[in-house]
């Protein structure tokens, strides 16, 4: 089988004759959220298994009689009984997952600096931003309490951008649920520009629906109550018992819903309709092989690679008879991943357009 490789002639052209600049052009540096408050595990190498499990043991039963005075002969137990706990394994199963890049000896030789070295650097934020589509893709599908635009019945009658009800609704369906909130309340001691916010489950949604979130009244802007209490990166800003973070890979279903003259129609005439999600701790898992994913937001080309991947280099030279002159290197990220609901009462999905901005 064939690999593409890159080389001088086609993907990266040498500098000669062009004036050298000390900074690089900076791809695009997209936020990644969706390992956000996932809660972590990993599998062990060489342990004879590629899947994972969570165990939760649930709520007993409230009590809702009293204990009868012990009368008569003793006994085993006193009489008492006793309940059996209830035991819920979630399981998940392993998959490997990578790419690469084959280079020739000349993408070295003739470039000022290590080209590799920044290759290297563009496998490692690819494999950050793989690992989050692949996040993002478990939420999308395993969150199954939905909530459509306004209350209507299905994408394809969405017309209305995200409010302040879609989001009440989604929140209490997680209390209802007794999920567990990320943080708590927070108040500030310095009463100038600060403003308390209420105990808060996590929400992640499209830059385009974080606009129509900002203008939501009692919305509180993140520049507020950061500095007393722990935000997550990209955090900008609580509403309605959620904090917010927006992502540019957020899931958007192109022209699946009707014309609306107020709302984005990137596609044809018809809305497009944008996934937001709003979920409480311990409602998704992540495990990585012999090392946990990331349990936070990170950014694209962030100075360290991203956990549980690794970064593989082969110099040219490396690899014997198939590279008899020693020309060909080979640059590659591979990572074992598995991502899992783990309670689906505790993440609701919100399927809305957004607002049309002029």
């Amino acid at each position: 089988m064939a690999a593409t490789v890159s080389t001088l002639t086609s993907n990266v052209t040498a500098p000669v004759n062009f004036v050298l600049m000390k900074g690089l052009l900076s791809a695009a540096r997209k936020k990644l959220p969706y390992f956000n408050g996932t809660l972590p595990g990993s599998l062990e190498k060489s342990q004879g298994s590629a899947s994972v499990k969570w165990r939760r043991i649930e709520n007993l039963n409230a009590v809702s009689s009293a204990l009868s005075e012990v009368t008569g002969t003793a006994a085993a137990f006193l009489g008492r009984d006793a309940v059996q706990p209830t035991i819920t394994d979630v399981t998940v199963a392993m998959a490997k997952y990578g790419n690469a890049i084959l280079v020739t000896e000349e993408v070295d030789l003739f470039n000022v600096n290590s080209k590799s070295a920044q290759l290297m650097d563009v496998l490692g934020a690819n494999a950050g931003e793989s690992l989050n589509v692949l996040m993002r893709d478990v939420y999308n599908t395993g969150f199954t309490q939905v909530r459509y635009a306004s209350g209507v019945a299905s994408d394809s009658v969405v017309t209305a951008a995200i409010t302040a009800n879609d989001i009440k609704y989604a929140v209490n369906l997680l209390n209802r649920n007794s999920a567990m909130t990320f943080t708590p309340m927070g108040t500030s001691r310095d009463a100038y520009n600060n403003q308390p916010i209420r105990s808060s489950y996590y929400g992640v949604c499209h830059p385009d629906v974080e606009e129509d979130i900002r203008g939501l009244t009692n919305f509180i802007g993140v520049e507020q109550y950061g500095g007393y209490t722990e935000t997550m990166p990209f955090e900008f800003g609580a509403v309605g018992g959620v904090r917010w973070c927006a992502t540019e890979i957020a899931p958007i279903s192109s022209a699946a819903s009707g014309i609306s003259n107020n709302l984005l129609r990137m596609t044809g005439n018809n809305v497009d309709v944008y996934s937001t999600f709003i979920y409480g701790r311990e409602a998704v898992g992540s495990v990585g092989l012999g090392n946990m994913h990331a349990k936070n937001t990170y950014e694209m080309y962030d100075p360290s690679k991203p956990p549980a991947v690794e970064l593989i280099y082969h110099a040219p030279g490396t690899s014997g008879i198939f590279d008899m002159y020693n020309e060909m290197g080979s640059i590659a990220w591979k990572t074992w991943f598995a991502g899992k609901v783990l309670n689906t009462a505790w993440g609701v999905k919100l399927r809305t357009g957004a607002s049309r901005l002029t």
